[in-house]
This record gives C-alpha cells, structure tokens and sequence, in this order.
C-alpha cells in the first residue's frame, strides 16, 4: 500500500508545487500545508487497504502499485483539468480515486507476467 501511495502524492504534488511557486508563502505555512496534503491524499488510498482488509486477493509489486498510484492520480488530475469536475466538487473526485484504489486491491496480476517485465 506505501507503494500506491507513493505513486499517488508524486503525481498529487506537481500542483502542489506550481501554486507554492506561484504565491508568497511563509516557510511555516508551506510546512502545514505539506502535512495537510500528505494526510489529505492518504483518504483515497484507504480505498485500497479496505478492499484488502475485506479479503481482496490480487497481486502486485511495488512497480505495478507506483505505476498504478500515478495513473489513478492523472486520471483524477484530468477529470478537473478537462472540466468533468469543477473546482468544487473535490469530494466527487476524491470517492472515485477511492472506488478505483478499491478495485484495483482486487485485479489478479499473475507474478510470472511481471518477471517477465523485469
């Protein structure tokens, strides 16, 4: 699941750096907006840990968990960016990162198809 997460706030923190390098901010209020994002994108992973929890039995390495953090992430990125979502409905993006996170804790990934990744 770190993994997941991982990919998920790499991707997350791209818009996070272009608005701190945009606006003037103390070095203190960045520091709590840092904690605040990094505990505000661990809601949608839960999606994950849930599904888990509930006896999800699929498989996957960190690569194909980085991989997937990023793509769900993009995939939410894009739903604002191409106005499917507006700036207020966050909330409405946030419950289907975590519908996705759920469903992908269930997709069977055979381990002899990713060593033939490596």
């Amino acid at each position: 699941m770190l993994y997941l997460f991982l990919g998920y706030v790499i991707t997350q923190l791209y818009p996070i750096a272009e608005v701190f390098s945009r606006t003037d901010i103390a070095p203190s209020a960045m520091f709590f907006a840092l904690i605040v994002f990094i505990i505000w994108s661990f809601f949608p992973v839960l999606g994950y840990a849930l599904a888990k929890k509930l006896g999800a039995l699929g498989h996957s390495n960190h690569i194909v968990l980085i991989l997937a953090g990023v793509v769900i992430a993009l995939l939410e990125n894009s739903l604002s960016y191409f106005n499917f979502l507006s700036d207020t409905q966050h909330d409405i993006g946030t419950a289907i990162v975590f519908i996705l996170f759920f469903a992908f804790a269930y997709l069977p990934f055979k381990r002899a198809e990713l060593a033939s990744l490596k």
